[in-house]
Formats: structure tokens, C-alpha cells, sequence
């Protein structure tokens, strides 16, 4: 059997052809797929490439499984899934939100805690019966805990700073020089980009952090108490143990990891999956598929390297 598990984000996809045995056969990076962003037939024809790539054009794929970040309702999978079933000529396809790459990619417990703070932000309070979607709507209404909301506040930042109204930060000339532009045109180019361009300023907040700067590191501090409130509440409010599985760009970042650990206080143990997120996108797809992802998971969380990839 050929399968296919992807994971989808904000800034980059992956995309793992597999066989039942747990053999990676190919192993394909591309960017961002995420359809409520960008829509469902462009995501869609994303995942064509994706299959393409790994496959060839005239490639048998027995087994699909898409976790992207985008997949917002209960409708949002299956819609996307038929999408793609008629664009890739797949029959075996399911979406769902990237988060449950994470899951797999951690933990086979019935029971946990789970977010992707990459981008975007999202949580699951992961019940044996049902699984829980808390907080994860989007950049334009999330309250904060992404990529997206530290780049948006580290260039507020150096907006301030440049203008006298707030605090002195490092973040006015790193800024500056991420975007290769003064900081009156860079207003202009955010309100031009997609989210993804505001949360490339992410990193910016982490090296001003690691250099004293206070507002930075009020700006990571902030960020990571958003996070874990929703994490925290789901924890309180849902039969979800106490296993808080986190992974994404900011979450997996050492700094961020040991802010949000101080503020996880409702006994949450966090736990940061060894292996990559498109992993636990093959163990669903293994489930999917009607076969028992246990000795893959056993076989690829043990032979995976960053340089096989």
C-alpha cells in the first residue's frame, strides 16, 4: 500500500509517502496550506502538488490523511476532503485540523491536552469519546499566543518606539532591518501580506528577549499566558488528563516552552513531541486506513532524523 500523511500550517506543508510496513519512501516540503485562508480548491490543488511530487502523476495512492491548520467546523473536513478526493482522483482521503498531527505524534493516550502554536493558535481538550475545539479563531479574532499576535506586537513595538509614545526596545532596528524598509512604509506592507508575513517578525521578539530587552520580553511573556489559559481551562472543564502536548514554531521554541510551563497551573505536565508533526499525520493516516499504527509509530518515531528528511 502506497499512504499519505501532510501537515499543513500557516507558513509550510509536509508531506510523508509511506508504505504499511512504516518504510518512508518520499518526502516533500512546499508552502503554506491552510484553506480558509487561502480557499479550498487552492489548498486542494497545494495537496495535488503535494501527491505529484511524492507519486507522480500516475501514482496509486491507497490512503490520503490531511491535518492542516484552517479546518474550522464540523463541515470544514469533509468538504475539504471531497475537494480533494475529485482533484487528486483519491478515493481514500480525510482532513481535520493540523492539531491532530499533533496528538499522534506525541501520545496514543485517549486522553490529553493539545494546541499547535505555530502561526495561528489552537487548542483540543482530547476526551476518550469526543475530541474539543477551544479557542484557534483565526488572526483577526484570536485574543493572542501565535506567531502571529508576537510579530504583530513586536513591530507595535518598534512602532512606538520610533514615534516616543512607548518604552525603548531593541525590537525598532531589528524590525527595521527584517523588513528592509523604514518602519512607516513597513505599516504598508503588513495591510499588503498575508498573516504569515506578520508572524515572520516572530523571531525578532526571541533574540530581543535573549538580549535583556524588557519589552520583548514582556511581549513572549504575554503571549505565553494567552496560551495557557485556554490550555489551563481546558484542563479544568474537560475529562482530558493531564498530558498538555504542544508543538508548532513558537510552542517547540525552548524560550516560549519555559515561559508556558510557568503558567500552566492546573497540573498540567507539558510535553513536546520528539518527532515532526507530518509523523503523527502517518499514524492517522495508518488508522484510516484500517492499519494498526502502532508498530509504525514504533519504527518511525525510532528511525527518524532531521537528515533523513
Amino acid at each position: 500500500m502506497k499512504l499519505i500523511g501532510i501537515d499543513g500550517g500557516g507558513t509550510k506543508t509536509e508531506a510523508v509517502l509511506f508504505d504499511e510496513t512504516g518504510h518512508i519512501l518520499s518526502w516533500y516540503r512546499t508552502g503554506p496550506c491552510n484553506p480558509n485562508l487561502s480557499g479550498m480548491e487552492a489548498s486542494a490543488y497545494l495537496v495535488k502538488e503535494c501527491v505529484e511530487t511524492l507519486c507522480g502523476t500516475d501514482g496509486r495512492v491507497d490512503g490520503l490523511y490531511v491535518g492542516t491548520a484552517g479546518i474550522f467546523t464540523a463541515d470544514d473536513g469533509p468538504d475539504f476532503s471531497a475537494r480533494i478526493s475529485r482533484i487528486c482522483g483519491i478515493q481514500r482521503v480525510k482532513c481535520e485540523n493540523d492539531v491532530m498531527n499533533v496528538i499522534a505524534a506525541a501520545t496514543d493516550a485517549d486522553r490529553c491536552v493539545a494546541g499547535v502554536c505555530g502561526t495561528g493558535m489552537i487548542v483540543y481538550a482530547k476526551e476518550p469519546a469526543r475530541t474539543i475545539r477551544l479557542s484557534g479563531w483565526g488572526y483577526l479574532l484570536g485574543e493572542g499566543g501565535s506567531g502571529y499576535d508576537i510579530g504583530r506586537d513586536a513591530i507595535r513595538a518598534a512602532l512606538g518606539d520610533a514615534e516616543g509614545f512607548s518604552r525603548e526596545t531593541v525590537l525598532a532596528p531589528l524590525v527595521e532591518k527584517q523588513a528592509g524598509m523604514p518602519l512607516e512604509r513597513l505599516v504598508l506592507e503588513v495591510y499588503r501580506r498575508p498573516p504569515a508575513y506578520v508572524g515572520s517578525f516572530a523571531p525578532l521578539a526571541f533574540e530581543a528577549d535573549a538580549a535583556g530587552d524588557v519589552v520583548a520580553h514582556d511581549i513572549l511573556l504575554r503571549n505565553a499566558r494567552a496560551f495557557a489559559d485556554v490550555l489551563n481551562y481546558a484542563a479544568k472543564t474537560y475529562d482530558c488528563g493531564d498530558q498538555a502536548v504542544v508543538s508548532g514554531g513558537v510552542a517547540t521554541n525552548v524560550r516560549f516552552s519555559e515561559l508556558l510551563a510557568r503558567e500552566l497551573t492546573s497540573g498540567l505536565r507539558l510535553i513536546v513531541p520528539a518527532c515532526p508533526q507530518v509523523l503523527g499525520a502517518c499514524f492517522n493516516c495508518a488508522r484510516f486506513s484500517g492499519i494498526d499504527p502502532s508498530p509504525l509509530r514504533k519504527r518511525l518515531s525510532r528511525e527518524y532524523s532531521p537528515t533523513s528528511a
